[in-house]
């Protein structure tokens, strides 16, 4: 299921399952994936999520949150608060950077409107964090995926024009 929420693409394939699992009938077959890539992005993810902050450590905690989330969230019945490797990565060997308004002018974020892991109001709240000093890049789009990923025309040009010429405003891209 989460790896559906990644791409609107994914969307009738994920509703297929669901209708097949309310009904009790036979699963559909899960789609054929490239191993090798999903070691590999796992690595790097678990790497950038776990040294990012530190993770509850007790089997406790997270026994706790997943029942909690099970019955508010029963859709992705505690998959989000579930123990992963996080818990036992060893603690990050800095303290998080604090982002501020201080510092070059020179950042774009870019942000699909429904990203599944990444909320819309996160990157506004980073944006204002950062203050002047940023522009962001808003795509109606759901996915991971943006730059060069998701078929946009007006989100990859902005992009395209700040990577050359280092200048945005910020945009919202409608739907394509």
């Amino acid at each position: 299921m989460l790896g559906a929420l990644y791409s609107d693409a994914n969307f009738a394939r994920l509703a297929g399952l669901m209708r097949a699992a309310r009904a009790g009938g036979p699963l559909p077959a899960p789609p054929r994936l490239d191993e090798v890539a999903i070691q590999h992005t796992g690595a790097v993810a678990g790497a950038t999520i776990c040294n990012d902050v530190a993770w509850p450590r007790s089997i406790e905690r997270h026994r706790r949150d997943v029942r909690a989330n099970r019955a508010a969230h029963p859709l992705t019945a505690g998959m989000p608060v579930n123990i992963g490797p996080c818990s036992f990565w060893h603690q990050p060997a800095e303290p998080p950077t604090r982002v501020t308004s201080k510092g070059p002018s020179n950042i774009l974020l870019i942000q699909n409107l429904r990203h599944p892991a990444t909320p819309y109001s996160g990157a506004l709240k980073l944006l204002r964090a950062f203050g002047d000093r940023a522009r962001m890049v808003t795509i109606d789009s759901g996915g991971h995926g943006v730059y060069l990923a998701n078929g946009n025309a007006c989100g990859d040009r902005a992009v395209t024009a700040f990577l050359a010429g280092g200048t945005a405003e910020n945009l919202t891209c409608p739907a394509e």
